[in-house]
């Protein structure tokens, strides 16, 4: 009997335990109960995170009750809302400090977490790779691989973004295009939309006879939306630009404006996405040097997707013999882990 008593109160401490764990949860109209992380609502749809079924979609007509630890930005109609949302005997309602408001979830035209408002404890890097790979033999061969991995540590007040591009083809066992292109940046958020900014890059391509570029500097940036379903912040500094180009050495000062965006649709599962970093050189035979890579990730499952990107790398001034764009298209893998 002691033995029971000890299992059932164990038994009893996990379930309180897990019902800590599981913040989040959605009282269907059938009865169901369904437990995870809120991520958003858009299209009349709930997208709901969890650990036993990976991500949920669930139509809000279906929705009787929603309870939600932290606290989303509202849309209803045309005014805006935020706060948590809550469930009681008085029904559905939006939470915000002590006051809370009625409000029906089949007129909420979306709802997004601000990410800014995540606690630090879930702070974690989230990292992908997307794979790109061609071979072709027989009247011609053709070997070509593109490889992007992306890396991004947040913790509450700041962000690290990590991201190394490898771009390689050989033709008739000729190499046609050898560049690699790392790129570090750190954000420090001042307030919720000023962000302090420092960077770093390297970039290579002999064929182009650039032996090595490296560039690092500070700034300051702006950003405009950041939720769970789009983000968009630009920055601009000052760098200093060291180059070997045909065996020739210089630094330079620069100045450098740089955009980072990504939007989802279709209930997370497609993604655009656009990131850019533009140097101006003042030197008057070097000018502007842009780099960007531009995509649309469609998900096939929560860790795997289809990925088409496009990578350019511009240069107003290139080495003697060199076109000024130089342009990857690849359709590949990505994975996420």
């Amino acid at each position: 009997m002691i033995r029971l008593g000890f299992l059932a109160s164990l038994f009893w401490l996990g379930a309180s335990v897990s019902g800590l764990v599981c913040a989040d949860t959605v009282q269907l109209s059938n009865g169901d109960r369904l437990s995870g992380s809120v991520d958003s609502i858009s299209g009349g749809r709930l997208v709901l995170q969890t650990d036993y079924a990976g991500r949920v979609t669930i139509a809000l007509e279906k929705i009787s009750e929603l309870s939600t630890d932290n606290a989303f930005d509202v849309r209803v109609g045309k005014q805006r809302k935020s706060g948590q949302f809550v469930a009681s005997a008085a029904g559905q309602a939006l939470q915000q400090g002590a006051a809370s408001e009625p409000i029906q979830l089949t007129e909420v035209r979306s709802a997004t977490l601000n990410q800014s408002r995540l606690p630090a404890f879930i702070a974690d890097w989230e990292s992908r790779v997307d794979v790109a790979a061609v071979l072709s033999t027989g009247n011609s061969s053709t070997e070509s691989l593109n490889t992007l991995i992306e890396s991004t540590y947040t913790q509450e007040r700041s962000e690290h973004q990590l991201a190394l591009l490898v771009s390689r083809e050989v033709a008739e066992d000729a190499t046609t295009k050898d560049q690699r292109n790392l790129d570090y940046g750190y954000k420090l958020f001042l307030s919720d939309r000023w962000f302090a900014s420092a960077n770093a890059n390297y970039f290579k391509d002999e064929l182009k006879q650039i032996d090595m570029r490296v560039n690092g500097g500070a700034g300051a940036g702006f950003q405009f939306v950041n939720n769970s379903i789009m983000e968009l912040s630009t920055e601009l500094g000052l760098s200093a630009v060291y180059e070997e180009i045909e065996g020739v050495e210089e630094t330079q000062p620069a100045g450098r404006w740089a955009v980072d965006f990504r939007r989802f649709f279709l209930n997370k599962r497609m993604e655009l996405f656009h990131r850019q970093a533009l140097l101006f050189i003042p030197s008057e035979d070097r000018g502007e040097v842009l780099t960007s890579s531009t995509g649309v990730r469609f998900a096939l499952s929560d860790r795997i997707d289809t990925a088409l990107r496009m990578d350019l790398n511009y240069e107003t001034d290139p080495p003697v013999g060199n076109k000024a764009l130089d342009s990857t298209y690849s359709l590949g893998v990505g994975f996420k882990f």
